[in-house]
């Protein structure tokens, strides 16, 4: 499951950005807004599906163990 401040590529274009909204828990609304950090147009967009997106880092397990992110809660 992808998370907020993940960096994802949208797999048709190719363009990577950061995710600054997802899903927290299973009863949110089921959209991704990724904040394209290429500078071109659009700026941002919203994904209703979670496979349109490919995680390319994700910076809460960058030293590979699992750790918890306080502002995240325990199911984050």
């Amino acid at each position: 499951m992808l998370h907020t401040d993940d960096i994802v590529e949208e797999k048709t274009t190719k363009r990577q950005g950061r995710l600054d909204e997802a899903p927290r828990i299973k009863t949110d609304v089921l959209r991704w807004r990724v904040l394209f950090s290429d500078g071109g147009d659009p700026l941002l967009k919203y994904f209703l599906k979670e496979e349109e997106l490919l995680l390319i880092k994700c910076p809460h397990t960058d030293n590979e163990e699992a750790s918890f992110v306080p502002e995240r809660g325990i199911m984050g």
